[in-house]
């Protein structure tokens, strides 16, 4: 085609290059096309564009700005623009570009039908990029975003990530010192009548090699980032920089939690984040995780996990923990349930009396059918090793997701979270009578209302600030929120879209024989990027949640555990095993009882033995996890055994 232009078009043509005089376009300045809206006010019509400076070029994207001898004196218009296609000149070329003006996902770009660009043969300076400030982006929501006023253009910063790297390898940014939270309410605009949240709109994020600087996967939160680049809005309210070039300085360590002392308990929860058999990587998963509940958590003596596949990765899990510090001898316990995902506890091996049942397994949701809790919470009893002993009581929940909250299935997720609240909130009132109550674990709720459903509140019988589905009067007492004992700028476990927010919870009853010195969160999941997930080296990112720890003072003394005689009893049994598969037991001490119980505490079958060694067989059982007590001269040793189906 090109061999029936006139040479000189056809020399253009190769080029992808037309005169636009050529077309009568109407000539107009980049701000105009901007406007001061969220849209174009030219939105579909094919304009030209004169004597503009490339700033910046993409895979398959420009931008042009214009000089700033042609700015208008508007503070709220935009000087740049992107270009949707191909350029070969280089940054500082001045082009003319006719094109239609398109919306795309909130950016306002130029691109065909009638795309041409024409590279005039001149060359100026770069325009100075904008300094962005605490003010700019403004922390305040406003209709119109207060980026737009420089969508496109050339900006500098110096900022400080208030998250790591995401997987697609940008990095959120804040400008100033204080870190920025999740706060109450439905993201703005909202609802009328409802708690109203800004959506922290001071957050934009950088994409380090968005113009082919060197790539960089391993920003951490608090890292320091100076910054020029081009700012364009990827998404609605959903602000990047493609930075041209950039220093920066990592963020502070991991923190641990601190050591215990020698008179305190610890209960942990982590979310394990897909700790399946069948999950690519799954060994370093494994060590991974062991390593952080070692270094990052302390062996917390009772650890109450979620988001795990099926005993046997729990059990593998305490197996790695072994290895990896022959002190850190663990007992897996775990329930089966209708989801992939289940929960489970961790429990160091010289607690005795140990029950464990679900709760609320067969209730129904009654806005859909079917069961209400996917995850039925996971109530572990037990005594404390002290003299006298102490009972202690821990539910362990993973709640409905956030997801979906809005949009098509929102009334689906909002009643399952407020029944779901409701329930579990039943449950604790019936629980706290006793006292020695914690529960902790992923509530994919905050501390506060999300303006549709205020889980956490319904859950503590704290007052809440509001809610589409409000809160009943259910626990009395209301229940102590232990993250009110970290400092403001702590309260987190979790971030999800730049912003910091508390998911992982720990409340307590009031407590006989115990004292709560508070709670911490292990830092080294949240902050820190996905890079690091397949890394032995470090810790670091093995899951996404930050776990927590709670510490218990006894008030009495605690028996001594090292080196006890009641480590000298063994069991030597397949497990998984069949009904009627053999088990022999042997001991440092002669044997007195041998007991056998289901999760529930039910007594199933018991053996009387003397001696120092016991050869039975395993009594005809359902599928499941059941719990064998061994009692000898020197104590009491627990052994979880899994009948097969």
């Amino acid at each position: 085609m090109v061999k029936f232009l006139p040479p000189f078009l056809a020399a253009l043509c190769l080029f992808g290059t037309f005169p636009n005089k050529l077309f009568n376009q109407p000539a107009f300045a980049i701000h105009e096309v901007q406007g001061t809206g969220n849209e174009s006010p030219l939105l579909g019509q094919l304009i030209t564009l004169q004597g503009n400076i490339v700033t910046a070029r993409g895979d398959n994207f420009f931008v042009i700005q214009s000089p700033e001898s042609e700015y208008d004196n508007n503070s709220l218009t935009s000087e740049a623009v992107v270009i949707a296609g191909t350029y070969f000149g280089s940054p500082g070329d001045v082009v003319e570009v006719t094109g239609t003006v398109h919306e795309e996902d909130g950016l306002t770009i130029i691109a065909n039908p009638g795309l041409s660009v024409t590279n005039t043969g001149e060359d100026l300076p770069l325009p100075a990029a904008v300094t962005l400030s605490e003010t700019l982006p403004s922390p305040n929501y406003t209709a119109v975003h207060s980026l737009e006023r420089v969508e496109g253009m050339r900006v500098h910063f110096e900022a400080i990530a208030n998250g790591p790297s995401s997987r697609s390898e940008d990095v959120p940014l804040r400008i100033g010192a204080s870190r920025v939270f999740r706060e109450p309410g439905i993201e703005a605009p909202g609802l009328p009548g409802l708690p109203v949240w800004d959506g922290n709109p001071e957050l934009f994020w950088l994409d380090p090699n968005g113009l082919n600087a060197p790539n960089q996967r391993f920003f951490s939160t608090g890292s320091l980032i100076s910054a020029t680049g081009v700012m364009i809005e990827a998404e609605p309210r959903f602000w990047r920089v493609l930075a041209e070039s950039y220093t920066f300085t990592p963020g502070p360590d991991a923190a641990p939690v601190r050591p215990k002392t020698p008179n305190e308990f610890t209960v942990g929860s982590l979310n394990a984040l897909f700790l399946l058999e069948e999950e690519e990587n799954i060994e370093v998963k494994y060590q991974k995780i062991a390593r952080y509940i070692e270094v990052q958590m302390g062996l917390p003596d009772i650890l109450a996990i979620q988001e795990v596949g099926a005993f046997t990765e729990l059990n593998t899990l305490a197996f790695y923990l072994e290895q990896q510090n022959p002190q850190a001898q663990y007992d897996a316990y775990l329930l089966p349930t209708n989801l992939d995902l289940k929960l489970g506890y961790l429990v160091r091996e010289h607690f005795t009396n140990l029950q464990i049942s679900q709760l609320g397994a067969d209730e129904t949701f009654t806005f859909s059918g079917g069961l209400l809790h996917d995850r039925p919470p996971l109530l572990l009893q037990v005594e404390l090793p002290t003299d006298p002993p102490v009972a202690l009581q821990v539910l362990n929940l993973h709640l409905r997701s956030l997801i979906g909250i809005e949009g098509s299935t929102a009334g689906f997720v909002r009643n399952k979270r407020h029944q779901q609240a409701i329930s579990i909130a039943n449950m604790i009132q019936g629980l706290q009578t006793a006292g020695n109550l914690v529960v902790l674990g992923d509530f994919n709720a905050f501390q506060f209302t999300d303006g549709y459903v205020d889980v956490f509140n319904q859950i503590a019988g704290l007052p809440s600030l509001g809610a589409q589905f409000p809160p009943l009067n259910i626990v009395d007492p209301p229940l102590s929120d232990q993250l009110q004992s970290l400092p403001a700028s702590e309260r987190y476990s979790y971030v999800f879209d730049g912003s910091a927010q508390a998911l992982d919870h720990c409340l307590t009853s009031g407590f006989n024989g115990l004292t709560v010195n508070g709670m911490q969160y292990a830092r080294g999941n949240a902050d820190f990027p996905e890079a690091y997930e397949l890394s032995l080296t470090n810790p670091l990112r093995a899951s996404d949640h930050d776990g927590l720890v709670l510490f218990l003072e006894s008030d009495f003394p605690i028996a001594t555990q090292a080196g006890s005689p009641q480590t000298d009893i063994r069991l030597l049994s397949a497990n998984p095993v069949h009904s009627g598969a053999p088990f022999l037991i042997e001991s440092g001490t002669p044997l007195q009882h041998i007991s056998l119980f289901n999760l529930t505490g039910q007594l199933i079958a018991t053996w009387q033995t003397e001696g120092l060694l016991y050869e039975g067989s395993w009594p005809d059982l359902p599928y499941g996890l059941y719990i064998l007590k061994v009692q000898s001269q020197a104590g009491i040793k627990t052994f979880q055994q899994i009948m097969s189906e």
